[in-house]
């Protein structure tokens, strides 16, 4: 959890609440894939006594995501600056290290399953295609099978209404190009790369989503 929190802040001042819940989500699903496949594929895994429990492959994902999405951002460790790279690589050679030694197996697996899912999802973001487009409109359409519909209204109302969902809806386009713009520099240049205006404009939009 302590894990979770750290990453989870770094990764809220760079994106919304929506692509976290992708990448954590899909974290989860390809551990517990990885997992079942890797019981498949290697027999000697079959007598181990092990269980898939929790949901700690999506922590890796959002860890992995963030590593590899800005991996020579500093990050503070007690008295040193560590580049975050260093600590994807330092997390992912102690799942390889104990996985040998046979503690946690399945766990450890599932961990290699999100890290994996966090890699390419950082990745293919860099190159400007989003993996989890998909996951997001199932969700959305899931939701939508709930939503009561709304009851008509008298069509002064609905004029009024309209006109202020219109400018909300320019105010929160322009929000995000602006957002859009920024994150494009920093997978450019780097975090560093931005100016203080642009790095408090980021962590504010980050806390506002």
């Amino acid at each position: 959890m302590l894990k979770l929190y750290f990453t989870g802040r770094i990764f809220m001042n760079l994106f919304d609440a929506r692509r976290f819940i992708n990448v954590y989500f899909l974290g989860v699903i390809l551990g517990g894939l990885f997992f079942l496949l890797s019981y498949n594929v290697f027999p000697t895994l079959i007598s181990a006594n092990t269980a898939l429990i929790g949901a700690s492959a999506g922590v890796s994902a959002v860890l992995i995501f963030i590593c590899a999405y800005i991996p020579n951002q500093e990050v503070r460790i007690i008295f040193f600056n560590v580049k975050l790279w260093y600590v994807g690589a330092f997390f992912i050679l102690m799942d390889l290290v104990q996985i040998s030694y046979g503690d946690n197996l399945g766990g450890r697996l599932a961990h290699l399953g999100g890290a994996l899912l966090g890699y390419v999802y950082a990745r293919q973001l860099l190159k400007g295609m989003d993996i989890g487009s998909g996951f997001s409109n199932m969700l959305d359409g899931l939701g939508n099978l709930f939503k009561k519909r709304e009851h008509k209204a008298p069509l002064k109302t609905v004029y009024k209404k309209g006109r202020k969902e219109s400018r909300e809806d320019y105010d929160k386009q322009a929000r995000q190009k602006k957002i859009d713009a920024i994150l494009d520099k920093i997978s450019k240049s780097g975090y560093e790369s931005l100016s203080k205006a642009e790095k408090d404009f980021l962590f504010k939009a980050g806390k506002e989503d």
